[in-house]
């Protein structure tokens, strides 16, 4: 069936594209590429908790690459975006948590793990691609059964490596290297990136309190980095990139683009959770038809415009019935192919 069918082209394209980009940050076991975009661990984190669901060894690899580079994860941000885009990938990043706790100690991780309230079924962590459990037999892992998930026993292997330097894709993680795991780090990256910002629109793509981005550029702007007008309505604050790319990347790279993650891969995990619901793919075409187009009403559109993607979204206008479920299908694929 048609939908089947993209269900299963959907999978495997995500976890290919969730392979390339843990592995531009230093994971195991991918081989080398390169993207002209900034890696947003958090919300790559978000995502990964509910696709790698499908494949245990790149959610194996994402642990071990957790544990060691955790503190450079905002984990204040990851809650964040967590609840206000509503990822449903919540018990997931709370067993995970658990784990780099265990592993690290600390406070950082704790008060995330100390969220244990499953309703006391347990649930199998892993599906095969067709979505039916993966069957576990032997030891189960008592880290993730405290959060009612079934696994084998964790075993980290040790083998990523801290995420690489000079490259745009782990420009963020170099920020916070550099200025801290705090604010300062994404404000400072939307302005290299986009030249200019008002304080709303830094707030709104990086998920920070106005107060906190406001706070933040009064500070910085007692010094010469940025440069805004006297005016305070509609304000734009200014930053040259040159120097900043030239000492982070070590070339003045133009052409990095600014995708506002968390809002394109909760889109992507809306659509997926509506091809696995039960029956939906048997449904009639018109009915399918009718759940996606207010799928992109209510929930994606206003989601994948914010990303950045909007303009993708053109061909859906003006469409109806089973000729509509057709458009939809490509015009995702469309989005996909960009990435």
């Amino acid at each position: 069936m048609l939908l089947q069918s993209f269900r299963d082209e959907l999978l495997d394209s995500l976890l290919q594209f969730l392979w390339r980009q843990w592995s531009l940050l230093g994971l195991a076991g991918y081989g080398d590429s390169e993207d002209d975009w900034v890696i947003d661990p958090e919300a790559l984190l978000l995502f990964s908790a509910s696709i790698a669901r499908y494949d245990q060894r790149l959610f194996d690899e994402m642990l071990d690459w957790l544990v060691l580079n955790e503190r450079f994860i905002n984990v204040q941000r990851l809650n964040v975006i967590m609840k206000k885009e509503g990822f449903e990938s919540s018990r997931i990043i709370n067993a995970a948590a658990g784990e780099i706790h265990r592993r690290k100690s600390g406070l950082k991780w704790k008060k995330l793990a100390e969220h244990k309230d499953f309703d006391g079924e347990l649930t199998n962590l892993f599906y095969l691609k067709s979505g039916s459990p993966m069957p576990v037999t032997g030891e189960k892992d008592s880290g993730f059964l405290e959060y009612g998930l079934v696994r084998n026993p964790v075993k980290h292997r040790g083998l990523s490596k801290t995420f690489p330097e000079r490259k745009p894709q782990s420009l963020l993680l170099q920020l916070r290297g550099l200025m801290g795991v705090n604010s300062r780090s994404e404000i400072l990256l939307y302005l290299l990136l986009n030249k200019k910002g008002t304080i709303q629109e830094i707030a709104d793509q990086n998920y920070y309190a106005w107060r906190t981005v406001q706070d933040v550029l009064f500070e910085i702007g007692h010094s010469s980095v940025i440069h805004f007008p006297e005016a305070k309505r509609g304000r734009f604050y200014y930053l040259d990139p040159e120097p900043w790319m030239n000492i982070l990347l070590g070339s003045n790279r133009q052409n990095i683009r600014w995708i506002c993650w968390p809002a394109f891969f909760r889109s992507l995990e809306i659509i997926w959770l509506k091809l696995n619901e039960p029956d939906f793919i048997e449904s009639h075409t018109l009915e399918q038809a009718a759940e996606f187009k207010q799928l992109i009403d209510i929930e994606l559109g206003a989601r994948i415009v914010k990303s950045g993607f909007g303009q993708n979204l053109g061909p859906l206008s003006g469409v109806w019935g089973e000729e509509y479920l057709i458009t939809w299908i490509e015009t995702i694929k469309g989005l996909l192919s960009q990435l």
